[in-house]
């Protein structure tokens, strides 16, 4: 598939190319052929003017006729086609003068480009009426130096755009790579997404089955005797619930779905709301839930997603904390932004585990994360909720020696 989409990106960068490429090339090239024209026409001007020539045919906007290098000649017709005269230095009983002359007089048009193919000359030549009427002029201008400039620019021209092609389908196609690596790493993601909610789900379903299975074997149980197997089929339900609603949240965040509540809300009061119930948890587990410090501040942003943030951070500072640690959350006025730290004296993160952690799924520790129903989204969301309020999120962590999660939001200017 992806090679697929490397061919099909790198054909159109390399169309694309090559179209702006002929473009230019075939630009360059009249443009040339423009000013070489525009050149010889200056010249035609000045040899007519030298010569006391006068038509209405021979135009020019051009003053000044300087750094001609074209050779040329004149000649004065009699009626009958016959050369009476030329200009200084010509020989006019020359067989290619007179050919030359011959077939400029005969030619039904006042002005063309004509080959001597005996010569390998190329002479533009204009003609008109002389003033009295008795006959015609010719001017005649080899513009052979001038042809083979333009086929001498033409080649090079062409080695250029055969060069700029190889050039652009080179670049195309290291463009092409570049820019499917975040595509492919968005792929990956989706499918490892995928394999990780369904391998998440399986479980629990296997034991709401098995546990199901055996209870109804024991049809002739009572339901109080069975208290123990239908406590482990509602402790996995609403671990399901709880990762089906936690996939649910981030599929519409991937999709743009959801969208924050924001207004004015004191910050103090409303983390101190989470943090208390916290703390039967915290005694439960043996762990000591430090006193909540932090200023009166009110806050712009959504107070539901705080207060799941909040939840989140002590909740998962809990789970990696044994009986006899400690776990704290404090807030502090840094100016233009409010910083919130939890920390813990838990098991600690290593430092290669540290860039992932906020990875959906990924767990340090995956048997003992699933032991304390760890689903290993909550980080996932958290970082989520900073994010979508402009602001940032850090871990600072020891293997052993305990982590603190630091996450800074901006103050909005009232």
């Amino acid at each position: 598939m992806f090679n697929k989409l490397k061919f099909r990106l790198t054909l159109t960068n390399v169309v694309v190319v090559s179209f702006i490429l002929v473009i230019f090339i075939v630009g360059v090239f009249f443009a040339m052929l423009r000013l070489s024209n525009t050149q010889t026409n200056q010249l035609i001007q000045l040899i007519s003017s030298n010569a006391g020539f006068s038509d209405a045919s021979i135009k020019s906007d051009h003053k000044e006729y300087n750094g001609y290098q074209y050779r040329y000649f004149y000649v004065k017709l009699n009626p009958a086609g016959e050369i009476v005269s030329g200009s200084q230095g010509l020989d006019i009983q020359s067989n290619q003068i007179k050919d030359t002359v011959a077939t400029a007089y005969n030619s039904p048009k006042m002005r063309e480009r004509i080959e001597l193919h005996y010569t390998d000359d190329s002479y533009v030549f204009v003609k008109g009426n002389l003033e009295n009427g008795l006959g015609t002029f010719i001017i005649f201008v080899n513009t052979s130096s001038e042809v083979k400039m333009i086929g001498k620019l033409l080649l090079v021209l062409l080695f250029l755009g055969v060069g700029g092609l190889v050039l652009a389908f080179l670049g195309s196609l290291f463009m092409a790579n570049r820019s499917l690596v975040p595509i492919k790493e968005s792929w990956k993601r989706q499918r490892d997404f995928v394999s990780d909610a369904s391998h998440e789900l399986r479980t629990p379903l296997s034991v709401v089955e098995t546990t199901l299975d055996l209870v109804i074997s024991r049809k002739d149980r009572t339901i109080e005797s069975q208290m123990k197997w239908i406590e482990n089929i509602q402790t996995e339900n609403k671990r399901m619930i709880k990762l089906v609603n936690d996939l649910l949240l981030l599929a519409r965040t991937d999709s743009g779905q959801v969208t924050l509540e924001k207004r004015y809300f004191p910050l103090h009061s409303v983390l101190l709301e989470v943090y208390i119930p916290i703390e039967a948890l915290a005694i439960q587990q043996g762990i000591c839930l430090e006193p909540f410090e932090g200023p009166q501040i009110d806050f712009y942003g959504d107070e539901g997603r705080i207060k799941q943030l909040a939840v989140i951070l002590v909740d998962n500072a809990i789970k990696h904390t044994p009986a006899g640690g400690h776990v704290g959350m404090k807030v502090y006025d840094v100016g233009g932004s409010i910083e919130i730290a939890v920390t813990d004296t838990g098991e600690g993160i290593d430092k290669e585990d540290i860039g992932k952690i906020f990875q959906r799924f990924y767990r340090v520790d995956k048997s003992r994360s699933r032991a304390v129903g760890s689903t290993g989204l909550g980080l996932s969301i958290a970082e989520w909720i900073v994010k979508e309020h402009q602001g940032t999120i850090k871990v600072e962590s020891t293997k052993g020696n305990g982590t603190t999660f630091y996450v800074f939001l901006p103050k909005a200017r009232i």
